[in-house]
């Protein structure tokens, strides 16, 4: 067998793994996407990709690609200088939103982009597109809290009910999912309404906010309080590590009511290599390398006919927001003036 052979088996096994819910980090090692050295695969100038997730999710998609094509792919994984991308992939919409308002994206058109991902989880400028989903859900301690408890809590503003008062746990504001979420508060009712719910949490307080969703999970499984919010993505890697956890997520009556964040990329602005930045993103968003990317992040594929992960498949209803993602990219800066306000830590 060729090693382009192998690499190309390793490719179809990777994918198999991921879309299993097993961490790819349990696959055989023999079975993992190999680097490409034989000169007729290099390109004459590989494209550089920004990401700013972790390596290990990134890059045995990366691996993958040219594995499939042949072409070449540098990765600089949680980097923030941008001098010599062509491609950048980012974990959050507050991501796709700062860097697209700071014209470091291109406007790229693309019918096999436009085909592959809905209006809704694109920019409506065309400068980057969704790649995976995520939702953010109220998640609550199941020994603390009961069915009857949760009957009245049909969105994120109810909450701020007295009723929790004491018992709920939220995350930074620095938490990119958190901004997205004001946002999303914001576009559901109006400025006013939004404010007086994030100081309605905030009275609702049981503890200081914390520094990101796992931790945030951990207190509410720990009986710290009863009640909070955190992304699926997150409490998918939480369930599987702590499976005797007492937590679990509440879904609303209406799954439209439900917050969807995102990770996705967009073409460098001054990219050196456009077309075969344009190329990978491309695809990045058709079926099976769409799932690959999704899985390894227990996240959501942003092409809703790609397969999804056995792990969160149960939860892939409501995937596209009513809301446009760019309407609420552009609702983040009101969002973060609306915390400062309202004293979100």
């Amino acid at each position: 067998m060729t090693q382009r052979q192998r690499v190309s088996r390793s490719y179809f096994v990777l994918i198999a793994v991921a879309l299993s819910g097993v961490s790819c980090s349990q696959a055989d090692v023999e079975n993992k996407p190999l680097p490409m050295t034989e000169p007729a695969l290099e390109m004459d100038r590989a494209v550089t990709v920004y990401a700013t997730l972790p390596a290990s999710q990134i890059r045995p998609v990366l691996d993958a690609y040219t594995a499939e094509t042949g072409k070449s792919v540098k990765l600089v994984a949680e980097q923030t200088d941008d001098s010599t991308a062509d491609l950048f992939l980012v974990s959050n919409l507050t991501e796709l939103w700062k860097y697209a308002e700071s014209d470091t994206f291109r406007p790229t058109y693309s019918a096999t982009i436009e085909s592959n991902i809905p209006p809704a989880l694109r920019d409506s400028e065309f400068r980057w597109t969704t790649l995976a989903t995520r939702k953010r859900f109220i998640v609550y301690n199941t020994t603390l809290v009961n069915a009857a408890d949760l009957s009245d809590v049909d969105d994120y503003f109810a909450l701020g009910h007295e009723k929790w008062r004491g018992k709920l746990c939220m995350s930074s504001s620095e938490v990119p999912g958190n901004r997205t979420l004001v946002a999303f508060l914001i576009a559901q009712s109006n400025l006013r309404e939004a404010e007086i719910t994030v100081r309605n949490w905030r009275a609702n307080f049981a503890t200081g906010v914390f520094v990101d969703d796992a931790s945030l999970l951990h207190a509410i499984a720990d009986g710290q309080c009863a009640i909070g919010v955190a992304n699926s993505n997150v409490l998918t890697a939480f369930g599987s590590a702590n499976a005797d956890a007492a937590i679990a997520p509440h879904f609303f009556a209406d799954p439209g009511k439900t917050i969807v964040d995102a990770s996705g990329g967009g073409v460098a602005r001054h990219a050196k290599s456009p077309e075969g930045a344009v190329l990978l993103l491309e695809w990045l968003t058709s079926n099976s390398p769409n799932a690959l990317y999704a899985a390894l992040g227990n996240e959501f594929p942003g092409n809703v006919v790609s397969p999804v992960s056995r792990s969160i498949e149960k939860w892939r209803n409501a995937m596209v927001d009513p809301v446009p993602l760019s309407q609420l990219g552009f609702l983040h800066e009101d969002a973060v003036l609306l915390m400062e306000r309202a004293r979100y830590p």
